[in-house]
């Protein structure tokens, strides 16, 4: 059947109406196959995201600073969303600005599909997937529309033998194809990007979401302003690590601190501002009061007495388990633009405030960065204990240690060989020194180590104990080196038992760093050169009693 055309507006059937034929051209039709979502008039609402201003990381939990905008005047309800499922709700609260009023504030948590949607909201990579996804989608849309169009236009039309109106189906012909053709190719680049998508989300930093926290906050307010949330979070926490650099030629020593962040929060941090307190939140915040002994007698029986003459148990030792963060991956170096880190001291509690964003994902990796750097000269020295071990050891004085930098893991490196790791404690590393590995070229050999027991009589009241060692130190390095032996006198406890103690050559200190009995040589051996040290103890004591040692 031939089709009648006419110049009145086409019903298609669906509550529309299409403009007379003769008045389609593919200049009209055009914006359809392009694809723009002005065209479809769409448009996408999106609540507003709260913005992360301040972390600070503890031992052990985090607190974590929020805002969100307030636009317009009246009063509405702002809510932060996709917060972390281990929030401690006893420490949030809301802080507003420019006379704003704050009502009720309401807490819920959020499983399922609403959880969901929150995993991959901080991964940048994920989201420009998804809005070129978006936007293919839309384009697609707009194709689709255009061929229906074409559809619904030719079923509504009667096409006769007319030249013109043939020349006019031969165009929307034409157009159809090209439009075929153009949702075709918009599939192709769908299905593209559905694949990148799909890997980016598998493979994602981002932690799985399976519940999420979601905090309403009621407001008024006659102009645009800003709320704040603040609250703490467990699960992020931060330690020290230490790498120590010992030049023997040129004695130089640098010392570089590291911190190592890590945190399985449920929330993924993102380019925020970071701060990290040496404070410990969960250490006790009060000291203990001292305990009055209530003094009574009584008659003891015989099993208190035998009891009481048992050897106690030592007390098991409680086992702390590592914490989750601590767990995991290794350490991922995260980019600095900087390694100026500045550092306040809050009468003891340090806080290391970094110059960059950081970003932390909530999966437990540990993110390391770099907040202070020493470095000077340093007094070397080998050291020797030959009465506990036949080796020498380097050693290297800091001067410029600091009190400020926690206890932390010390990796040792001795003219760029690592020699192994030790611990950063600042009272013990200023007493004694930081050691550097065994030094194979100072050879200690053991000469003398004889005890020798008096003989006791009928009149003979006392008896003696006389114990002599000796040790050998040869310098096999090619320039003197200054040689420290540590060694040890006994203490007495009784006034009846007597100790006399000869050492060649004489100590040069005794009671060493305030540890009663030690004792140390110190002494420069020259290339090549040996060195004996000897010592003799007598210990008299009555003969009636026996011995014993600590």
């Amino acid at each position: 059947m031939n089709a009648q055309l006419t110049d009145s507006p086409v019903s298609t059937g669906h509550g529309s109406v299409l403009p007379p034929l003769n008045q389609i051209t593919r200049f009209a039709i055009l914006p359809f196959v392009l694809g723009s979502s002005a065209v479809l008039g769409l448009s996408s609402a999106q609540a507003a995201t709260s913005s992360v201003e301040q972390v600070t990381i503890y031992q052990g939990l985090a607190s974590v600073t929020r805002a969100l905008p307030i636009t317009g005047s009246g009063e509405q309800t702002v809510v932060f969303s996709c917060l972390s499922p281990y929030m401690d709700k006893e420490s949030l609260s809301v802080q507003a600005t420019n006379n704003v009023s704050v009502g009720e504030v309401s807490i819920e948590e959020l499983t399922g599909e609403q959880a969901a949607q929150c995993q991959y909201q901080d991964d940048a990579k994920v989201q420009t997937q998804q809005n070129t996804l978006a936007s293919i989608n839309a384009e697609l849309e707009a194709a689709r529309l255009a061929k229906a169009y074409l559809q619904n236009l030719t079923k509504a039309t009667q096409v006769n033998t007319d030249s013109t109106i043939a020349n006019n189906a031969r165009d929307i012909e034409t157009q159809a194809t090209s439009i075929n053709q153009r949702i075709l190719e918009i599939q192709q680049r769908q299905a593209r990007a559905q694949d990148a998508l799909n890997q980016l989300m598998a493979g994602s930093a981002t932690s799985t979401f399976n519940k999420v926290t979601q905090v309403s906050v009621r407001t008024a307010s006659r102009s645009p302003s800003s709320v704040k949330l603040h609250y703490q979070v467990q699960g992020a926490g931060w330690e020290p690590a230490y790498q120590a650099r010992l030049n023997t030629n040129s004695e130089q020593l640098s010392i570089t601190a590291s911190a190592i962040i890590a945190q399985q929060t449920g929330e993924n941090w993102t380019n925020v501002p970071l701060t990290l307190s040496t404070v410990n939140p969960n250490q006790s915040t009060t000291g203990q009061l001292p305990y009055v002994q209530r003094l009574s007698l009584y008659e003891e029986s015989e099993d208190a007495r035998v009891r009481r003459e048992l050897p106690m148990m030592d007390a098991s030792p409680v086992m702390m388990e590592e914490p989750a963060y601590n767990k995991g991956a290794g350490a991922a170096m995260a980019p600095l633009p900087n390694f100026t880190v500045s550092s306040q001291n809050k009468n003891g509690i340090i806080e290391y405030r970094l110059p960059q964003l950081v970003s932390i994902p909530s999966d437990g990796r540990r993110v390391r960065t770099v907040i202070s750097e020493q470095a000077g000269n340093s007094k070397l020295w080998i050291r020797s204990t030959p009465s506990v071990e036949t080796a020498a050891y380097w050693y290297a004085s800091a001067p410029f240690l600091t009190p400020d930098w926690v206890d932390g893991s010390l990796q040792l490196y001795r003219d760029d060989n690592y020699v192994g790791q030790s611990r950063y404690n600042y009272q013990v590393l200023k007493e004694q020194g930081i050691g550097f590995g065994r030094d194979s070229n100072m050879l200690v050999k053991e000469l003398t180590n004889e005890d020798k027991q008096g003989e006791k009589g009928v009149l003979n009241r006392t008896q003696t104990l006389t114990t002599t060692k000796a040790y050998q130190f040869t310098n096999q390095h090619n320039r003197s080196v200054r040689l420290q032996v540590l060694g040890s006198e006994p203490i007495s406890r009784d006034d009846s038992l007597k100790v006399a103690v000869t050492h060649t050559p004489p100590v040069t200190e005794r009671d060493w760093n305030d540890n009663q009995g030690m004792v140390a040589w110190e002494f420069n051996l020259p290339s090549k050169q040996s060195q004996v040290i000897r010592s003799t103890s007598q210990i008299s004591y009555p003969a009636n009693k026996l011995l014993t040692g600590n």
